[in-house]
């Protein structure tokens, strides 16, 4: 078990090495509120409704998207709205209220607030640590009848630019028991996703994962799919992904090692919620072997997440794997519970 817990500190390190400090930006971009109230700051995001502002009095605070007017900005943005079209410029006052005008290279473009679903600052001169988002969570739990110990860590963090957007996912479960080895459940994965018109993207992937339940040693998976964001509002996103992969996967036991060829069918859909801060995040995976579809295996995560003080949250999550031919002394399925604290950034 030495290389899982060698996983699990890594996963640690490698989540925590983005918190530091931001450099100070220059405050000048202006939002109006319906209340009549106009508040100088900084745009650092807009995603599911929640506006991210930077201010000199109150710091960073969040507004719903759906009390702001009216803004302007100076700095270079990627505006999304809900149709996938994505405009790329600064922000103007538009001359009617409830507008926001958009300055690109190509002209001026005006669309209502509520069309909008992303803002996000694409700025060439800040650091590449500045432009990251993304969550770190810790989870522990013992049980004292049984002396069961059970730790998870994970991360996700994502780089996104006018053209794309890069993810790292780490996830690392590890279970001690006095009684029998310590099992693990472990998985990194990378994607690279490719921007297209309406809705439309092509992604690339790769990713590396362990199961001890299952009887899997290591799995080392690299493939690419195309999809497309089915819906994508101020609340709610669903999209939908199919391509296929190549798998080198190594097992406990006698099974020999074996490459195969997959196909890869995902279905992704998040909710969000303000006031309170929560979401729910629903994935399923379906891989079937390609040369016998009726062989296949089934990935399933669901996660709930509430925020209760700024950036920090507590979550929720179940995953259940499943495979329909299991390597010799392996189980069919596998399923993991798991609470945690986490910080978003």
């Amino acid at each position: 078990m030495k290389n899982s817990s060698a996983l699990h500190l890594i996963a640690i390190a490698a989540s925590t090495a983005f918190f530091s400090g931001q450099a100070m930006a220059a405050k000048t971009d202006v939002v109006s509120l319906v209340n009549g109230n106009d508040i100088t700051g900084e745009i650092k995001s807009l995603d599911f409704g929640a506006l991210s502002y930077s201010t000199d009095s109150m710091g960073t605070v969040t507004i719903d998207w759906e009390d702001v007017t009216a803004a302007t900005s100076n700095q270079n943005l990627l505006v999304e709205i809900t149709d996938g079209t994505r405009f790329f410029g600064k922000l103007l006052l538009a001359e009617e209220m409830g507008h926001i005008r958009i300055k690109t290279a190509s002209g001026e473009i005006s669309h209502p607030t509520n069309v909008i679903v992303r803002i996000t600052p694409i700025d060439s001169e800040a650091r590449f640590v500045e432009r990251l988002e993304g969550s770190f969570s810790l989870g522990f739990q013992t049980q004292k009848s049984s002396e069961v110990t059970t730790s998870n860590v994970a991360a996700d963090i994502g780089y996104r630019t006018r053209r794309y957007l890069a993810g790292l996912r780490l996830n690392s479960t590890v279970t001690d028991q006095p009684s029998d080895e310590s099992t693990s459940r472990q998985n990194v994965q990378f994607n690279y996703q490719r921007f297209r018109p309406n809705r439309w993207f092509a992604d690339w992937f790769s990713g590396w994962e362990r199961n001890d339940e299952l009887g899997l040693q290591a799995r080392t998976s690299a493939g690419a799919a195309w999809g497309r964001y089915i819906v994508q509002t101020n609340r709610n996103e669903f999209s939908l992904t199919a391509g296929a992969q190549l798998a080198r996967e190594t097992y406990f036991g006698e099974d020999p090692s074996d490459t195969v060829t997959e196909g890869r069918i995902e279905m992704r859909y998040l909710y969000r919620n303000l006031a309170p801060e929560a979401s729910l995040n629903f994935t399923s995976t379906v891989y079937p072997l390609l040369s016998d579809l009726s062989n296949f295996r089934m990935e399933t995560d669901l996660a709930f997440r509430r925020e209760f003080i700024d950036d920090i949250y507590f979550e929720i999550s179940v995953g259940h794997s499943y495979t329909s031919d299991p390597p010799s002394g392996g189980e069919q399925a596998d399923y993991a519970v798991t609470t945690s604290l986490g910080y978003d950034f």
